[in-house]
């Protein structure tokens, strides 16, 4: 026995598994409401990055954000893969295991603290490039040790070369020079990725202090696997940590998800305000050719014809009936149909399904989440499906 679950071979009994795997009641509506809210949140924050996708950066401000963003976004959704009861996979059995949720939680904090100490935060153009140059000797004296350690030498004494170009940077840069000299030797040593401790910065970014100092503890604890991780496990706490829920598993898992959900809101947010004002160049040209409307072929029922709409998409007409037609938009890279309509003299235009990952939404020309869409669409509404930037709009007659 492992835990009070067979092994057969060095494995787990599966079957067993699964059954325990179902003890329990449904999931808290305080569990689910968190789930809900992240998978909203990250779903508008995959429509945000979609949006402002292929802007020319005019500033290292910029740039760094949607690297941090598309990170926090890239986390958010394992998350929501690993969280049980998620509408983003398929499970034979809901897995609880909120510690591999914390781990994820703790860097979302500091993908989110970094995002605001480098993207958003005022400051001079001096200050912004000693915060840049300090994460770049950090990441250099990192690199320095993966290589050390793997006895590349030849690497390591080029990466030490570029480690000394970037002190020689700081030391003429006018904020760093202006920094108590007795700071110079720590962050010049390069073991320092920011100014000032994170603690701070999660204040800066949002986070109240008390709050940033009590979780970060609880999750790095899981970081780590450190003693508080594991010692509750057995004993009077029988169902912890073996990924069977639990009050305990529903009760963090739930903090995981729906502190992570004020993480992208706030990002978000920030996200906004930077590229709000920033029109890509080719807006327009896109605009206007997204308003051809693909004529649908003239078919026999039964017939099948394949249109390429885009470099990205093909679309897969079938005859259904001498009244009906089905429409396929297939992802060429991954052979896959990202989404089906219908079209029928009778009821006339029907979305019948979409993949909410690969789309981006919006209903009456703006983001929206998706408990909102679904209220929508119990009005009479219209939609155009935008297949080159991969844009499905809603109108309702309401609005």
């Amino acid at each position: 026995m492992l835990g009070g679950l067979k092994m057969n071979n060095g494995s787990y009994d599966l079957e067993t598994l699964t059954d325990q795997g179902d003890l329990g009641k449904e999931p808290s509506e305080k569990y689910l409401e968190s789930l809900y809210v992240l998978d909203s949140v990250v779903r508008e924050s995959m429509s945000v990055a979609k949006r402002y996708e292929g802007i020319p950066s005019p500033t290292g401000r910029h740039f760094y954000a949607s690297v941090l963003f598309t990170a926090m976004i890239t986390r958010g959704v394992s998350m929501l893969n690993l969280a049980p009861h998620t509408p983003w996979a398929d499970k034979r059995i809901e897995h609880w295991d909120y510690a591999s949720l914390a781990v994820i939680s703790r860097t979302l904090i500091e993908l989110r603290v970094a995002f605001h100490y480098l993207c958003t935060e005022e400051c001079t153009e001096a200050e912004w490039q000693c915060r840049w140059n300090i994460l770049n000797l950090h990441d250099c004296v990192s690199r320095i040790r993966l290589f050390e350690a793997k006895g590349d030498a030849e690497e390591v004494s080029l990466l030490k070369v570029q480690a000394d170009e970037l002190r020689e940077r700081l030391k003429t840069n006018e904020y760093f020079q202006s920094l108590d000299s007795r700071r110079h030797k720590k962050l010049l040593h390069g073991q320092s990725a920011y100014l000032f401790a994170l603690e701070e910065m999660a204040e800066k970014a949002g986070i109240a202090l008390e709050m940033f100092r009590f979780l970060y503890v609880l999750f790095s604890s899981h970081v780590h696997a450190l003693p508080m991780s594991f010692y509750r496990m057995g004993g009077d706490n029988p169902e912890r940590g073996r990924g069977l829920p639990s009050e305990i598993e529903q009760g963090y898992s739930s903090l995981c998800l729906s502190f992570a959900a004020t993480l992208f809101t706030a990002t978000r947010d920030e996200v906004h305000t930077l590229f709000e004002d920033i029109v890509p160049p080719t807006s327009h040209a896109q605009t206007e050719g997204i308003e051809e409307e693909i004529a649908e072929p003239t078919l026999k029922v039964g017939e099948t014809a394949l249109h390429d709409a885009s470099e990205e998409i093909q679309i897969r007409f079938t005859k259904v009936t001498e009244d009906k037609i089905n429409v396929e938009y297939i992802y060429k890279n991954t052979e896959e149909v990202v989404l089906e309509r219908s079209s029928s003299e009778q009821a006339g235009e029907e979305l019948k399904w979409f993949e909410p990952v690969f789309w981006s939404v919006e209903v009456n020309d703006g983001p929206t989440t998706e408990k909102f869409l679904i209220e929508a669409l119990t009005e009479p509404h219209a939609y155009k499906v935008d297949h080159i930037n991969r844009l499905i709009k809603f109108k309702t007659m309401s609005d």
